[in-house]
């Protein structure tokens, strides 16, 4: 159903926040590698937020809800065709969370769009995103001078279907720690993979996370 829908879709503390408005820092114990269910933090790992392990710079090692079934939400896309999580049962969806209003989503945008790209080579695994603002207290800095999502993509010539959380209600639910944020979505509608951005993992981070993917996939349905 979702291919279906995809066809007819396309026929003031930001650190604090999950994201920073300063040069990433990638360091030997850096969270920027993909996180299955199970997966630990290192030692040094800051556990001073009291949510989740971080690194250094901020980025999260893990992600709440890893191994548990994705909390429901529903929504708008770009061209307010409505959305529901449900749609994404019985196949594997790759998500995006984002926002143009921070830095680290706008460094990773070219990544994510090879990332659809590249997944929309394989028949059996999506990719969409959700554009959120930081809170519901900032959603008038969510676009950054820009009119609309749409716009953001006009300028950048991509567009991959997209759900816009207007007051980070989705952001709240799916528990959201860093942005940009990715959770990989097994058929069964459970999370069984999280990254933060991919522009500070390197060159070839599209294509690991890619095999990272099919990794999980092939554990997956041998369980």
């Amino acid at each position: 159903m979702l291919r279906a829908l995809i066809a007819s879709v396309f026929a003031v503390g930001l650190a604090a926040s999950g994201c920073a408005e300063e040069p990433a820092s990638v360091g030997e114990d850096a969270a920027t590698g993909f996180y299955r269910p199970g997966a630990t933090a290192p030692a040094s790992a800051d556990l001073s937020r009291g949510d989740v392990p971080r690194d250094e710079y901020g980025r999260p090692y893990t992600y709440e809800g890893l191994g548990a079934p994705l909390p429901e939400f529903s929504g708008e896309t770009t061209d307010q065709t409505s959305f529901s999580s449900s749609l994404l049962e019985g196949r594997w969806t790759v998500i995006e969370v984002w926002g143009i209003w921070c830095h680290d989503s706008r460094r990773d945008a070219t990544y994510a769009a090879a990332l659809s790209r590249a997944l929309a080579q394989d028949p059996d695994v999506d990719f969409m995103s959700i554009h959120t603002p930081h809170n519901a207290d900032s959603t008038h800095r969510a676009l950054r001078g820009y009119d609309s999502v749409s716009a953001w993509f006009d300028e950048k010539g991509w567009e991959f279907l997209t759900v816009v959380d207007e007051d980070a209600s989705i952001r709240e639910a799916l528990k959201i720690r860093w942005t940009p944020t990715y959770l990989l979505v097994a058929p069964d509608l459970t999370v069984q993979g999280f990254r933060t951005g991919l522009a500070d993992a390197g060159d070839d981070a599209v294509k690991t996370f890619v095999q990272d993917i099919a990794l999980t996939r092939a554990d997956w349905d041998t369980d």
